[in-house]
């Protein structure tokens, strides 16, 4: 159940410039609200409960390397409508992710993410870069 490109663009515009918070609209709580809206895909809310700081940092790097929710996702080698870009920092190791969003293709494609102190953005790719961001794309399965 994917939204026509008209109703997925007025959902994104309701959600750009909404405010990053730890325990409300933070970078997973977006994604999975993205999936289930958009593309009709349930993910679970594990990051509900983070913590700030490296600690955080380092509960989210588990989390996205180790839940038995990515064994049902395909890591794809290009984004594509729907991906949930799992990012990490340039300077980090391969797979070492600790941010996400959701490659949206609107506006010529971008990923729709949330942090502090930006909030809601659609990033091109360069602009993900320039904000220290390298992503990895995954196609979550179907519930």
């Amino acid at each position: 159940m994917e939204l026509p490109a008209s109703a997925a663009a007025a959902y994104v515009d309701r959600l750009i410039n909404a405010p990053w918070t730890r325990d409300g609209r933070h970078c997973w709580r977006l994604v999975a609200d993205v999936q289930r809206d958009l593309f009709g895909r349930a993910l679970p809310p594990v990051l509900d409960a983070g913590c700030g700081g490296g600690e955080g940092r380092r509960y989210r790097r588990g989390l996205f390397a180790q839940h038995a929710e990515r064994g049902r996702w395909h890591e794809v080698g290009r984004p594509v409508h729907g991906a949930v870009a799992l990012m990490r920092r340039r300077a980090a190791v391969e797979g070492d992710y600790e941010h996400a969003g959701v490659w949206l293709e609107l506006d010529g494609g971008g990923v729709l993410h949330t942090d502090a102190p930006h909030g809601v953005v659609l990033d091109s790719l360069r602009d993900l870069g320039a904000r220290g961001w390298v992503p990895s794309w995954f196609v979550p399965g179907v519930s």
